[in-house]
């Protein structure tokens, strides 16, 4: 892959791996066929650019779906969803879209103080809910450093990464797949 960024010179199969959401393989064949389209435009094969002009109107495509797949269950997901764009000082930094739980926690509560976010059954979940909801639903994985690797965790395979016990030190990210929808323009 030929572009800006962490991704730049790395194999395809892993930048189409990272904007695949886990457990949810159409996610690579809308991935792929927009690029296709995009190269069946000037008669060439898929590449980097390709994949690139459509990183934006692909990662629209998953917060509809997300929106659609779970408002059932939190009326005011896109108020959760479009609060969690990187303020200034994320973008400055560099830290854009990776949070401590703490870090997090704030981050919601600041997202409903501007509006009372409630599940379909009436409940207001704390911060900590929420977080678990948007792990559950895979917005946000797990992560953290070990040995110099970045482990990643999603929701199917560890289920139990954030509870009421205890903290097992695990940072968040916004999936990649949202990323664009978050911050458009921005790599």
């Amino acid at each position: 892959f030929q572009g800006k960024g962490k991704w730049n010179n790395k194999p395809i199969h892993y930048v189409i791996s990272s904007l695949t959401r886990r457990s949810r393989p159409r996610d690579m064949v809308k991935l792929l066929f927009m690029a296709a389209n995009q190269a069946g435009k000037e008669a060439s094969l898929i590449n980097s650019m390709h994949f690139q002009s459509i990183f934006e109107s692909y990662s629209n495509g998953r917060i509809i779906d997300i929106e659609n797949e779970f408002t059932s269950e939190m009326p005011d997901i896109n108020h959760i969803i479009q609060g969690m764009k990187p303020n200034k000082i994320q973008r400055r930094s560099g830290e854009n879209f990776q949070y401590t739980t703490d870090e997090l926690s704030k981050k919601i509560g600041n997202i409903k103080s501007n509006k009372s976010i409630t599940f379909t059954n009436g409940e207001h979940p704390s911060n900590k809910n929420i977080i678990k909801f948007l792990y559950k639903i895979d917005f946000i994985t797990g992560r953290k450093e070990i040995d110099g690797q970045i482990v990643r965790y999603h929701f199917d395979t560890n289920p139990f990464l954030i509870n009421d016990v205890n903290d097992m030190g695990f940072d968040w990210e916004v999936h990649p797949a949202y990323r664009w929808a978050l911050q458009p323009g921005e790599v």
